[in-house]
């Protein structure tokens, strides 16, 4: 045509950008795998991870660094190009690995915002963690004392030490830091239901260490500037004290027989009907006599509060000796009907 000449001698200065061949799979180079590795992702588990991805010739194009948060994905669903669905899958945590992707296993011939047709892809990526829907609560005894007859229980007080970390071993939180204890009422909802399970059947003086995935932790949200979303958490605790519960259902039981005229003595005045005054106080000469057992580690004033209003049946903010039943009694009344 009119730019080349006939008979003229052709010269090409070449840069190869990159090569393939339609039946290359995806290319994996390990480039630090830990020495303790209990778990390798399997299809179907929730990947965490950080990479960095460029072209062959060393053009970036994306980095989950940069917007300074993980990717996270299930891997071997098709949730991500073909070729990382594939690299992602055997990966241990911590691992760092490098997965070189043909373009039939990428973004193909027409390519994909900075990323040119038919393209070679290369990935580095950190694991930081992974996890499985149908994982539950992990726990690693790391110290049981001989004398560990008295175990914890729903309902029963706990006082007890934490260090809570990523898997990663990034620390989250500390009590120790703090120079206080955590206290929770075990099972009352205090806590992530992840550590109410973890923190079942302890002993005082035990520690442990409860692995946490995020569907019993934080979630997919985690708490905004302290838990990533969807992170897994590891808890290194130890029990420091336990004060028994009360049986499920009872704010308050008797240590001893229950007075027959349990009503008069409560109506201070025997005019026939009792005050949140009259019950408060009686309760806590009880309890402060040995006679009754509040549940530890709630509130007195609302446990007093909220015993009183089971027995003002009329909400009138008065008892009657005709309202006034046990516990034990509307358990019977209730049975009888049913």
């Amino acid at each position: 045509g009119k730019d080349i000449p006939g008979q003229a001698s052709l010269v090409f200065d070449v840069v190869l950008l990159d090569l393939h061949n339609p039946k290359d799979g995806i290319t994996i180079e390990n480039q630090h795998v830990p020495e303790s590795c209990e778990r390798r992702s399997q299809t179907g588990d929730f990947l965490r991870y950080h990479y960095n991805g460029t072209l062959l010739d060393g053009t970036l194009f994306d980095s989950s660094y940069s917007r300074n948060r993980t990717y996270d994905t299930y891997v071997g669903r098709g949730y991500v190009i073909a070729g990382m669905d594939e690299g992602l899958l055997g990966v241990c945590t911590g691992e760092k690995r490098r997965i070189i992707i043909p373009p039939h296993l990428g973004y193909g011939e027409e390519g994909r915002g900075k990323i040119p047709g038919s393209a070679v892809l290369v990935f580095d990526i950190h694991v930081v963690d992974f996890h499985n829907p149908s994982d539950s609560v992990s726990i690693t005894v790391n110290y049981k004392p001989s004398n560990c007859t008295v175990l914890s229980k729903k309902g029963d007080y706990l006082k007890y030490h934490y260090n809570a970390s990523l898997l990663d071993g990034t620390l989250l939180d500390s009590t120790h830091s703090l120079g206080k204890t955590y206290n929770i009422v075990l099972g009352s909802g205090q806590v992530v239901v992840g550590m109410d399970m973890g923190l079942q059947d302890m002993c005082v003086g035990e520690r442990r260490t409860v692995v946490i995935p995020p569907h019993l932790g934080y979630g997919e949200d985690g708490v905004e500037g302290e838990v990533p979303g969807s992170a897994v958490l590891v808890f290194d605790i130890e029990l420091l004290e336990l004060v028994s519960g009360l049986p499920e259902g009872y704010m308050f039981v008797w240590n001893g027989e229950v007075s027959p005229n349990l009503f008069e003595e409560i109506d201070q005045n025997h005019d026939g009907e009792v005050l949140l005054e009259e019950f408060s106080e009686y309760i806590q000469a009880q309890v402060d006599s040995g006679k009754g057992k509040l549940a530890p580690g709630f509130d007195f004033e609302k446990i007093v509060k909220n015993m009183f209003t089971n027995q003002d049946r009329d909400g009138n903010g008065k008892v009657t000796a005709e309202e006034f039943k046990l516990k034990d009694q509307e358990a019977r009344e209730e049975h009888d009907e049913l």
